[in-house]
């Protein structure tokens, strides 16, 4: 009997190791899994407040290319009003036809074709280099 008492007392004894050994592993598995969740969400939060900015910033993009398309549409629109409008003029009247069709005078042609220039230097050498505009004669009529 003293016998089989030490041999239940054993069973019972490596029964209680082996459920202390997987009690203090599950608990070291549930800190692990607490420090996981809550890693992963500071991770989430992190995550969502960079889609929430993603999200206004896309928003923000939409309605000023909206407002640009709508510029854009207005411009062409006024642009060709305009256009018509000159059409129309040049239908209506006769010297304005022929004063549009008339070919521009060579001095301003070649004004129209100076190249761009940055500053006052730049300016000086173009003008030294250029053809002067040469003046009208003067009449000694006094």
């Amino acid at each position: 009997m003293t016998r089989t008492l030490v041999f239940v007392f054993a069973v019972l004894l490596a029964a209680i190791g082996w459920q202390s050994w997987q009690l203090n592993s599950a608990r070291h598995t549930i800190d692990t899994q607490r420090t996981e969740l809550a890693t992963n969400a500071r991770e989430l939060a992190k995550k969502n407040s960079q889609l929430l900015g993603l999200s206004i910033l896309t928003e923000t993009n939409s309605r000023e290319q909206m407002r640009l398309y709508a510029s854009a549409e207005q411009t062409t629109a006024l642009l060709r009003h305009r256009q018509h409008r000159i059409e129309e003029l040049k239908r209506e009247n006769e010297d304005l036809r022929r004063w549009a069709d008339t070919p521009l005078p060579d001095d301003i042609i070649r004004l129209r074709e100076r190249p761009a220039l940055a500053g006052g230097a730049a300016y000086r050498e173009w003008l030294s280099q250029s053809d002067a505009v040469q003046p009208e004669p003067v009449s000694a009529a006094h």
